[in-house]
């Protein structure tokens, strides 16, 4: 394969053509390329429409003729959900925060040399709760663009564990869960599954921590420019523990047999949906979840090699009423 050179967009055009993409309008191409650019349309979709290397020509190619409109619907599809589940997982983040500085100061006090105590805390293989809660003080330490971070520094003599969880990454937040005390772990899980089916606490802090293990393995996928709906994690929801934690209009065994609900863009959609005790927010994630495919309700509208949007996505036909389904589980008694 040759060296990538810089190409015009002249030439950029050009070089989508040769490689089987059917261009009507090269003003059209020309915006796509200035916004979205060469590599996320050309590069982002290969599996889900097929190429091959044409060792002639030293190209990779599109195995069948590809309209341009029909890359650009599947990217701003992918667009679509990265924000949906991008707004809901930074939600999940913040209730974690929100449970973690509640449960702690209420254990350990306000001040940062007792709820940041490392002997307090529970090492949990392969972290050491040392490094765990040295990582949290050097972020707060460091934070200088949270507001409220910043006027405890400057105005008052320590910070709070509800303004110090502002200045965190996901990754830490989850990582200062990880070596919390079991008991602390258990109010924070028992208060996720409050509405749900699972009742052993055991079992609650093990779904807890794979749904929080999923979602920000997808959350850093999602900022990193990643797609969605084929983004490779390597976290899987266990069958048993999901199976038990919902009722059968939400998911069976043999649809989660079938790939739905593991490790794929479902599994995150009722991760997040599990994950929500507010009925409001609730509501809004079902709206949310239908406008992705209000467009392509007809289930004879191809949108890509794999079939309808569903297809494409590999979501069941009938996933926000599933979703619905969980929250008439939780609210509608």
């Amino acid at each position: 394969m040759s060296n990538k050179v810089f190409l015009t967009y002249k030439q950029q055009i050009q070089r989508m053509k040769d490689k089987n993409v059917l261009i009507s309008d090269d003003g059209f191409a020309k915006e796509i390329l200035n916004s979205i650019s060469y590599y996320n349309i050309m590069n982002g979709y290969k599996d889900i429409f097929e190429t091959y290397i044409d060792k002639e020509e030293e190209i990779e190619k599109f195995t069948s003729k590809v309209p341009l409109e029909q890359l650009h619907q599947v990217y701003i599809i992918d667009n679509a959900i990265n924000n949906l589940l991008f707004k809901y997982i930074i939600y999940i983040e913040n209730t974690l925060k929100t449970k973690i500085s509640y449960n702690v100061s209420m254990r350990f006090g306000d001040k940062q040399e007792n709820y940041l105590d490392f002997t307090k805390y529970v090492s949990a293989s392969p972290l050491d709760r040392k490094q765990v809660i040295n990582k949290v003080l050097d972020e707060l330490s460091k934070n200088k663009n949270n507001y409220s971070v910043k006027h405890y520094k400057d105005n008052h003599s320590f910070t709070p564990s509800w303004i110090a969880t502002k200045a965190l990454y996901f990754g830490t937040t989850l990582n200062w869960y990880k070596v919390l005390p079991a008991m602390i772990k258990e109010e924070i899980c028992k208060e996720y599954f409050k509405f749900s089916l699972i009742k052993d606490k055991e079992e609650q802090k093990e779904l807890t921590l794979v749904i929080l293990n999923l979602l920000h393995e997808y959350r850093n996928n999602i900022a990193h420019g990643s797609r969605t709906f084929l983004s490779n994690v390597s976290c899987e929801l266990s069958k048993d523990l999901l199976l038990k934690a919902v009722t059968q209009d939400v998911l069976t065994e043999e649809e989660f047999l079938n790939g739905f609900g593991k490790k794929d863009l479902f599994a995150v959609i009722i991760s997040i949906a599990l994950l929500i005790n507010d009925p409001t927010l609730f509501e809004q994630y079902l709206v949310d979840l239908s406008t992705i495919t209000l467009k392509y309700q007809n289930l004879d509208l191809k949108i890509s090699p794999k079939g309808n949007i569903y297809q494409t996505l590999n979501l069941p036909e009938h996933f926000v009423e599933k979703i619905t389904a969980l929250y008439n589980m939780k609210f509608t008694k």
